[in-house]
């Protein structure tokens, strides 16, 4: 009979045999030390921090990993990052993936999203069909060659500035006013989700974050966050208003000036998601320049309930439904 089982109560020594055999790198797997982990799966939804994940086996043989974190500032949305199956074991996908959402439902979640390239079909099956996720938008990732950009370091930085999180409010308004409006309740964010993060430093992902600003008008039309793993290959997200879509070559200019920098050798990625109105003219900027396109992804949503907001029809009246068919019953 199949188990389901978090990593922290597994051996781990075989997890990674596991890994190790079928090509996988154990350590980016996110495990903590076993005091600090049995600790964190004890939390509730609200403060966990870091990456959890769990094991399908059968007589002691590992059939399925998944893992799965929180949003960093939205305690209610998780995606699930890591998927591993053995051979012809769709059913014990479908098992973690339920599981985890069952799991996750109990502790207040109410939205799931996972990313998965168009090639990989398998994966798409299983989460599509075997679990119901939908296509909500797709994502593209595209490689910057550094020396196709040329900056100046007293021309390219006027407008872009370091990011203050005094700002965050003005970000979470950039950022949700350029959603296409039916994809709003998916990916719009709130302003916490643009401020540090309390658990950032025991993590070992640095982000960083550059806004194009007006200052005389003190307005703001652009937010540029990057992140790395491995202070390398670092990826850009951002959000460009639609009037000024123009600055994005001298951003990418600006950001790689800043990179130069801070470290010698460097990969820029930029990540281009349709769901915002304007993506359409970076993905043609991209291939104009010839940049590899590095992954073509579709990021699959499965949300299970809606907020009620304060002073929705739902939030301000008083609603009584009392079945009455017992008082006409016979005898």
């Amino acid at each position: 009979m199949t188990q389901i089982k978090s990593t922290v109560f597994f051996d781990n020594k075989k997890l990674a045999n596991v890994f190790e055999n079928n090509g996988l790198d154990f350590s980016r797997t996110c495990f903590a030390p076993f005091f600090i982990s049995l600790f964190h799966y004890f939390l509730p939804l609200r403060a966990k921090f870091l990456t959890e994940s769990y094991v399908a086996y059968e007589n002691g043989k590992v059939l399925g990993f998944i893992a799965v974190e929180k949003d960093e500032r939205n305690r209610k949305r998780l995606k699930i990052t890591k998927v591993f199956l053995e051979q012809n074991s769709f059913d014990i996908g479908k098992l973690l993936v339920q599981y985890v959402i069952s799991r996750y439902c109990a502790m207040g979640a109410i939205s799931y999203h996972v990313i998965v390239e168009d090639s990989d079909n398998d994966m798409l099956s299983l989460f599509v069909e075997g679990c119901g996720f939908r296509k909500n938008a797709q994502e593209f990732i595209y490689k910057i060659s550094d020396n196709v950009l040329k900056y100046d370091e007293n021309a390219v930085s006027e407008g872009f500035k370091f990011y203050k999180n005094i700002k965050s409010a003005d970000v979470c308004r950039l950022h949700n006013l350029n959603i296409n409006s039916y994809q709003r309740h998916s990916f719009s964010k709130t302003k916490e989700q643009f401020e540090p993060y309390f658990a950032a430093g025991m993590s070992d992902k640095v982000s960083f974050s550059y806004v194009l600003e007006d200052e005389q008008k003190n307005k703001l039309y652009g937010y540029f966050n990057i992140t790395t793993y491995n202070n390398i290959d670092y990826m850009l997200d951002f959000v460009l208003d639609n009037a000024f879509e123009i600055y994005f070559e001298d951003a990418l200019a600006y950001i790689s000036y800043c990179l130069s920098k801070r470290v010698k050798n460097w990969n820029l990625y930029v990540k281009i998601k349709t769901y915002f109105t304007n993506y359409k003219n970076y993905k043609e900027y991209c291939e104009n320049k010839s940049y590899e396109l590095v992954r073509s992804s579709c990021i699959l949503t499965k949300d299970y309930l809606r907020e009620i907001k304060e002073g929705s029809l739902l939030n301000s009246a008083k609603i009584v439904f009392n079945d009455i068919t017992p008082a006409f019953k016979t005898n």
